[in-house]
């Protein structure tokens, strides 16, 4: 019976120690970034490397509705069709290994082209 309970504790131990070695932290961007386009580069912080198959959502501003969604390309590019109404638009990016990242976009002509947006590595 001793070794049952040391069994499921050390079961238990183990299992905590994984979810908090792959645990995320929601970085959420307070200030408003502004583009003439919703499209950019999704790169590793630090490292400025490109990184292929992030989930980048357009989502409403309750952040609870996607309204579309696309992955980055191998060069970490990604683009999404501006919806035409509006000019504050809000976005998640998430991808596994990293923490997820929400931003609000708003357009304007005289903006940078594209979005630069730096991912960090979850720990």
């Amino acid at each position: 019976m001793r070794s049952l309970r040391q069994a499921v504790l050390l079961g238990f131990v183990l299992t905590l120690a994984t979810g908090i070695g792959h645990s995320t932290e929601l970085v959420v961007q307070k200030e408003t970034s502004v583009s003439r386009t919703l499209a950019g580069n999704a790169l590793v912080f630090g490292t400025n490397e490109p990184i292929h198959g992030v989930t980048v959502e357009l989502c409403g501003p309750d952040w609870k509705t996607i309204l579309t969604s696309t992955k980055t390309d191998e060069k970490g590019h990604f683009s999404i069709e501006k919806p035409t109404m509006g000019k504050l638009f809000y976005i998640r990016l998430s991808a596994p290994g990293m923490d997820p990242y929400q931003l609000r976009v708003r357009i304007k002509m005289q903006a940078p082209t594209e979005l630069t947006i730096h991912l960090t590595v979850a720990t």
